[in-house]
């Protein structure tokens, strides 16, 4: 399912997976909301740097961007 997608698509779908664990965790009282919010606040921030890795190595096309090859 996972094979023909790029590192910041697998990463955005794992990214989505966590988000909905620690979200359960939190709704079942198994973790603070303020652990929780930072988790996910540190879960992004590493999305985000891929994501900024993933489109200089493509020169900005794709991602993001409306540019036409």
């Amino acid at each position: 399912m996972y094979e023909n997608l790029s590192a910041y698509e697998r990463a955005l779908a794992r990214f989505g997976d966590k988000v909905g664990l620690i979200a359960g965790l939190e709704i079942a009282d198994k973790m603070s909301p303020e652990d929780a919010y930072q988790q996910i606040k540190e879960l992004y921030r590493e999305l985000k740097k891929l994501r900024k890795k993933e489109r200089r190595i493509w020169g900005n096309v794709g991602i993001g961007t409306t540019k036409v090859l």
